[in-house]
């Protein structure tokens, strides 16, 4: 019943919108359906767009909003520009040199500078896919290793730990997965590609078991999930390190916990920021002993969430998730403490009672 009135209501607000584009000969405006940017618009996709726009007007979507929630979306789009070169264009002249870029900016500037001329312009920033620089394919995933055992162990299949510099044994010993002191290059791939692969689920009976960073495209994968496989009724997160997209974060879990599915982790899963907040959506929550849980401070730029007074409404929509979800509100503000947003802090046993994450 529920995937059968959610698709009634894609069916006819998406003839709306073909009416619309139609009408003012703008196909293009399309594009606000594309939340991903690559270039594809799937149905779920759209549904994840038309439930938000929906939630955004408190009512049924008519013909005569879509042209005002359009207009609305390419306004918004504009305004994260305006913001980005408010903090980092110092000069004003509308144009991000690498001089001015922050270091975590740093590491996308050759990426957005579409002209190679060691800068950025509003129109290459606006035309930007951060998910597109942050994730990587298989292929890339496999040449990256294929490089890191050229350094580390020449002509060998396995990198043995302890023979390796000292400063990086322990980010190695994370790969180890069968802790028997070496690393294959399976298991480094099993490690490595859950924080730079956008999150996936494979259904197993009536067990989804996610793995990778939640980002846009997740809210529309949840929905897929409950529409192609009802009999699913728990989410197993085993390896899912944070969230690229916190708004798309943030709608996913909502989704989770709309459908009343449960969620899990076992005694190996590793989950930590967005991840958490994912973990958090379930109805009922089973949390096997040796799960880590990480959590931490998110930072806004160059500011720390920390830095913003407890009233200010940066706040506002974490405060409602956690509230929706029935997770105290102190826990929002714990998080804040417990690790800077460069860091992680897994969660201990009587935190865990504490703000309520496993259900009782």
């Amino acid at each position: 019943m529920r995937q059968a009135k959610a698709l009634l209501f894609l069916i006819s607000i998406t003839f709306s919108l073909i009416g619309y584009c139609q009408q003012q000969n703008r196909t293009s405006d399309f594009k606000i359906l594309d939340n991903n940017k690559d270039g594809k618009i799937s149905p779920y996709e759209a549904l994840d767009i038309l439930l938000s726009m929906e939630k955004k007007t408190g009512s049924e979507l008519h013909l005569s909003k879509i042209g005002n929630l359009i207009s609305e979306y390419e306004k918004e789009q504009q305004e994260e520009i305006n913001d980005i070169f408010t903090e980092v264009d110092t000069n004003k002249n509308n144009i991000i040199e690498a001089s001015e870029a922050t270091e975590e900016m740093m590491q996308f500037l050759p990426l957005m500078d579409s002209d190679k001329n060691n800068s950025v312009t509003r129109e290459e920033a606006a035309n930007f896919n951060f998910e597109n620089a942050f994730f990587m394919s298989d292929e890339a995933i496999k040449e990256e290793i294929d490089m890191i055992f050229a350094q580390l162990a020449p002509s060998k299949d396995n990198i043995t730990i302890n023979t390796i510099p000292q400063e990086i044994q322990e980010e190695l010993k994370g790969w180890d997965i069968n802790g028997d002191g070496n690393v294959t290059k399976t298991e480094a791939f099993n490690s490595i590609k859950p924080g730079v692969s956008a999150a996936q689920f494979e259904v197993k009976g009536t067990t989804a078991y996610m793995s990778g960073t939640i980002g846009s495209s997740t809210p529309a994968a949840v929905l897929k999930l409950v529409f192609e496989h009802p009999n699913v009724t728990t989410i197993e997160l085993l390896n899912v390190p944070g969230s690229v997209d916190d708004v798309a974060n943030l709608r996913a879990c909502l989704y989770v916990h709309k459908f009343g599915l449960h969620t899990k982790v076992n005694s190996k899963s590793n989950i930590a920021s967005g991840g958490t907040d994912f973990f958090l959506a379930g109805h009922k929550r089973e949390v096997e002993k040796g799960a880590k849980i990480g959590v931490h401070s998110w930072s806004g730029g160059a500011k720390a969430a920390s830095e913003f007074p407890k009233s200010h409404d940066v706040h506002k929509k974490y405060l409602e998730y956690y509230s929706a979800v029935n997770i105290p509100q102190g826990f929002y503000w714990y998080t804040l403490k417990a690790a800077p947003a460069n860091s992680i802090h897994n969660m201990t046993e009587k935190e865990i009672i504490k703000y309520n994450i496993r259900s009782n």
